[in-house]
């Protein structure tokens, strides 16, 4: 049997965040590494390359897709199925829509895929494809590393990703991960540590959502691959800043990148959204403990919360620069179906748009509290201007320059 499987991805801000920031798709990889020997699999991920549906032969097509990819995963899957291809949509976006997904599909597979994946496959095999998989948490000790030869790793300069965690504990408005995953389980620390020999890189992603959130097992795993020499990004809370033992421990290992979770500089929004541990006059000195390890801090501002006023984009430019944000992209709330927020919209009946194309970070796809949508559009544009200025930009090279060296300031700066 013939599978394909398809991450999907429409031409938008949405995706060309993704294009930087990403690493191979959990979405696909996973469920490529679920599949047996006796499935010929293809992996198409349209962040590298869009694919095309009419040259597709397979005898089944799974399409993974967020929200503001959903409409592309749509088109690709009406294709498909015009074609005789039996199709499963599955992915964030169809797990809390599922009634939607299933106009466009034979079959609709919602959370995890592991749990169900034989199955799914088996029913494939016949043509009998149930209309709905109803995935469960999987056991992550049981999981296969990650397929290296259908997608290589020099298609994504060269970063691999490897899964250390699945959950997140904390419950942020926007966010979809414990609805979609639950309560954080993780891999077993030799399963990572293998994986990690294995790769023909040395640059990976240790994929998690919060990667220190269980500090003793943050700790066993920094500890166990510090002698590998690997180079590493993870993606956790501006908490390890204030612990230097994890921080230490963290930088030994070969972190060079962090993803923290900044969103916005509003104490009022940072606690609705349930961020309320940030404390906007303690984040300079605790990225200053970051930098002093020459690892560099990417995080994103996300404009449009019910706090926020106009002047919101001139003060978070100006924070962030002053703060010693290294990278940064501004995100027009987005309030994905399933998450606090867009149930919030909804009940109020704030929300602009049903057209999914419009929910990628670049459209005020509601209406904000203190401002017109309009202002919110024009107000992300400023926010960039602002931080992304000749003489920021000058201002925040000679210091990267001095933090991580030459080479590494100019990749963060291009």
């Amino acid at each position: 049997m013939k599978l394909c499987l398809i991450k999907a991805s429409a031409e938008s801000d949405f995706k060309a965040y993704k294009s930087v920031r990403g690493g191979p798709p959990q979405s696909i990889f996973s469920a490529a590494a679920a599949t047996p020997d006796w499935v010929d699999v293809q992996l198409f991920d349209e962040v590298l390359k869009n694919c095309d549906p009419r040259r597709i032969h397979a005898d089944v097509a799974v399409i993974f897709f967020s929200t503001p990819d959903a409409n592309r995963g749509y088109e690709i899957a009406r294709v498909l199925g015009a074609k005789g291809v039996q199709v499963a949509i599955g992915g964030l976006h169809a797990t809390f829509l599922p009634e939607e997904a299933k106009d466009y599909a034979d079959a609709v597979i919602t959370g995890e895929c592991e749990n169900i994946w034989q199955e799914f496959l088996a029913d494939a095999d016949r043509g009998q494809l149930k209309p709905r998989y109803t995935g469960t948490p999987a056991d992550l000790s049981k999981l296969n590393p990650y397929p290296t030869h259908l997608i290589k790793a020099k298609d994504y300069g060269w970063e691999w990703s490897v899964l250390v965690s699945r959950g997140c504990k904390h419950h942020c408005s926007f966010c979809l991960i414990p609805g979609m995953l639950g309560k954080t389980r993780y891999r077993p620390i030799p399963d990572i540590v293998a994986e990690l020999e294995a790769m023909e890189t040395d640059w990976v992603e240790l994929h998690a959502d919060h990667l220190t959130e269980d500090r003793d097992y943050a700790l066993e795993l920094f500890r166990a691959i510090e002698p590998l020499g690997i180079n590493w990004v993870g993606e956790t809370t501006i908490r390890i800043a204030d612990d230097e033992e994890l921080l230490d421990a963290a930088a030994r290992s070969g972190c060079k990148y962090l993803l923290i979770g900044i969103e916005t500089v509003d104490k009022a929004a940072l606690k609705r959204a349930g961020k309320g541990f940030i404390k906007p006059e303690n984040l300079k000195d605790q990225i200053a403990r970051i930098h002093e390890r020459g690892i560099i801090v990417d995080s994103a501002a996300i404009l449009g919360f019910d706090e926020h006023s106009p002047d919101i984009f001139a003060r978070t430019a100006d924070l962030y620069h002053e703060i010693g944000v290294d990278s940064t992209a501004a995100a027009i709330a987005i309030p994905f179906p399933g998450s606090r927020m867009f149930k919030q919209l909804e009940a109020e009946g704030r929300l602009l748009s049903d057209n999914w194309s419009d929910y990628d970070g670049s459209h005020a796809v509601f209406q904000p509290k203190q401002m017109t949508p309009e202002q919110l559009e024009r107000g992300a544009d400023e926010f960039n201007r602002k931080f992304f200025s000749v003489g920021r930009c000058m201002s925040r090279t000679m210091r990267q320059i001095g933090h991580f060296g030459l080479s590494t300031a100019m990749r963060i700066q291009s």
